[in-house]
C-alpha cells in the first residue's frame, strides 16, 4: 500500500495575551491521530527547527522569538522540506 502524504493546517493565530508573548502561533486542525510514529518525530523535529513549542495552556504551538514572518515562513519550509502537506496556512510565495 502507498504512503499516504501526511497533511496538516497551519490555523495561525494570535497568542499575544495574558502572560504569554508569541512571536507567532498555530494550532493543527488536520487529524494526526493515523500518523506514524516516525511522522510524529518529523513533525516535532520541524517545529523545533523552526523555533516553535506546544504551548499546553493554550493548545497551540507558539514561537516566542525571532520576527513572525520569518518564523511562519521557517515553519512551512521546514514541514515541505520533510514532506508534509500543508493543505491551510501556507505562507510561502505562490503557495
Amino acid at each position: 500500500m502507498p504512503q499516504k502524504t501526511p497533511q496538516i493546517e497551519l490555523r495561525w493565530r494570535d497568542e499575544n495575551y495574558g502572560s504569554v508573548y508569541a512571536v507567532a502561533a498555530f494550532r493543527n486542525y488536520a487529524g494526526t491521530f493515523d500518523w506514524s510514529e516516525p511522522t510524529h518525530q518529523r513533525f516535532r523535529g520541524c517545529l523545533k527547527r523552526a523555533g516553535f513549542a506546544f504551548h499546553y495552556g493554550r493548545c497551540s504551538y507558539i514561537a516566542t522569538k525571532g520576527e513572525r514572518a520569518e518564523r511562519k515562513r521557517a515553519l512551512c519550509d521546514e514541514l515541505a522540506a520533510a514532506g508534509f502537506e500543508i493543505i491551510c496556512g501556507d505562507v510561502r510565495e505562490g503557495q
